[in-house]
């Protein structure tokens, strides 16, 4: 097929890597990618949807040389900030930072480049040059709506008091926006802000009511279906078991290079990478979504999808090919050298899938008080991805499949592959268990690990802020003071309808 390939020319190389993405062959698509990438042709500002195909597979090198191709047919505002916003989401944040400091330096009144820049200032830790840029954002003319996304950025960075005129400010904005379905967007995002706002200040009724009008608006637009998310948590625990396992095809990859930490968003999981990630052999981490382009060519994760996949042609060597191109896409985001954490959210869900690839891959799975994931989740604005957290009844219900999951595999697995930490156990005991999970994925003990919080690197999830801390049990119990208001998640986590 290599010989094939390399008698096309660019345009036709691109022409036929989008059939072979369309036929979920990753690797034949990754291939015609970097033969019109080696051939050049003149595709001018369309070398843009070719970046684009490249970061959906995983393909940072392409997609960034792409990138580059549609600046040199002629930068736009939009395309500069589209390749800042790949460098950034390829790993490469500083050298996102710089192309936006540019982008701001041609365009100091645009407001997009300078909400990306604040941004990556945030997860390099710039915090004063990150608000200096969002109150910018706020005096704009020419942002008479839109200033709500500065102040959500805002809103996680600090902590409000009771005569902070920061919340005057967004209660005004909030008024203009009204309730328009147009400006629902805005709307939902600027409640999320004002939520945190009276929270910090103790209001806690006029926090919960934020929260709650922010979540049920974003509910509109939510593509969860709790019937649908239980079937496929029955569909795994049902068929998953060890026999099945034993008759799928086997991997011949012996690799231990990615640690997987598992567990719901806001249980620790970002703690437990950036301890990880202080460690002199673990290079770095991130919630990288690699598994899922590199098993493009399996269609699904239940046993039936994972069935039918298998036995076709190559089926034999799947396995191992998808834990090859997995590793391949490790190395583009993260390079070649030292082990990398990979915190995906939702790979409890395919877990079986990636221990069938990677046999040697070690997990550590968080647990937490339920509760308290939950009332960190519902007062947390997730951009796209995570539609259960728009109510409390459909956060009761993702959790009670999530249960189910963790009871399966920590049956399933082997009992050395799957560590489980309690949050709060780590909180209050973070010597001993710091040293579990560094024995655990088979790191000897560093002394600079307890620093974890000195670490420089960007941090890109919700927890930014928390991770750059050393360890504390307030947000741990947060959630008690929200207990009354929580009863449709208890009612469905319990079952009770």
């Amino acid at each position: 097929m290599t010989d094939t390939i390399q008698t096309l020319d660019g345009a036709q190389a691109v022409n036929a890597a989008v059939q072979a993405f369309q036929a979920r062959d990753r690797d034949a698509c990754a291939a015609l990618l970097a033969r019109a990438v080696k051939a050049n042709p003149p595709l001018g500002a369309k070398w843009g949807s070719v970046s684009r195909m490249a970061a959906t597979i995983g393909e940072a090198t392409l997609a960034l040389i792409a990138s580059r191709r549609t600046l040199e047919a002629g930068p736009t505002a939009e395309t500069l900030l589209a390749h800042a916003q790949l460098l950034q989401q390829t790993g490469r944040t500083e050298e996102g930072r710089d192309q936006a400091a540019a982008l701001v330096r041609q365009r100091p009144n645009d407001p997009a480049a300078l909400h990306f820049l604040a941004t990556a200032q945030v997860q390099l830790g710039q915090a004063e040059e990150a608000q200096a840029n969002l109150r910018r954002i706020m005096t704009l003319p020419t942002v008479a709506f839109g200033a709500e996304n500065a102040w959500h950025v805002l809103a996680d960075m600090k902590t409000f008091t009771a005569d902070d005129p920061d919340v005057a400010a967004m209660e005004a904005l909030l008024e203009r926006i009204g309730t328009a379905p147009e400006r629902r967007d805005g709307r939902t995002v600027l409640l999320y802000a004002l939520g945190k706002a009276y929270d910090d200040q103790g209001r806690l009724d006029a926090a919960f009511a934020a929260f709650d009008e922010a979540a049920r608006l974003q509910k509109v637009s939510s593509a969860y279906d709790a019937d649908k998310a239980d079937r496929y948590v029955d569909a795994v625990v049902g068929g998953w078991d060890r026999a099945f396992m034993d008759g799928l095809p086997k991997s011949d990859c012996d690799s231990d290079r990615p640690i997987f930490v598992l567990g719901l968003p806001r249980s620790g999981t970002t703690l437990v990478e950036q301890i990880l990630v202080s460690h002199s052999a673990v290079k770095d981490g991130a919630e990288a979504n690699l598994f899922r382009p590199a098993a493009m060519a399996i269609p699904g994760y239940t046993p039936a999808e994972v069935t039918a996949a298998l036995p076709g042609p190559n089926g034999a060597a799947l396995p191992g090919r998808v834990a090859r191109s997995y590793l391949h896409l490790l190395d583009e985001r993260f390079g070649k050298d030292g082990r990398v954490v990979d915190k995906t959210l939702n790979q409890t869900r395919m877990l079986g899938l990636i221990h069938q690839c990677l046999p040697k891959a070690k997990f550590v799975w968080l647990r937490r008080h339920p509760a308290g994931i939950a009332w960190s989740c519902f007062r947390t604005r997730f951009a796209r991805g995570v539609d259960w957290t728009r109510s409390l009844e459909d956060i009761g219900r993702h959790f009670r499949g999530e249960d189910r999951l963790w009871a399966h595999w920590t049956k399933v697995l082997p009992p050395e592959t799957l560590l489980t930490v309690p949050y709060e156990a780590l909180v209050a005991d973070p010597d001993t268990w710091m040293r579990r999970i560094l024995e655990h994925v088979g790191l000897p003990w560093e002394d600079q690990v307890r620093d974890f919080h000195k670490t420089d690197r960007a941090v890109t999830t919700a927890s930014f802020a928390q991770v750059r801390k050393p360890l504390y049990s307030k947000s741990a119990t947060a959630w008690k003071r929200y207990e009354d208001k929580l009863k449709p998640f208890f009612d469905a986590y319990e079952g009770r309808r």
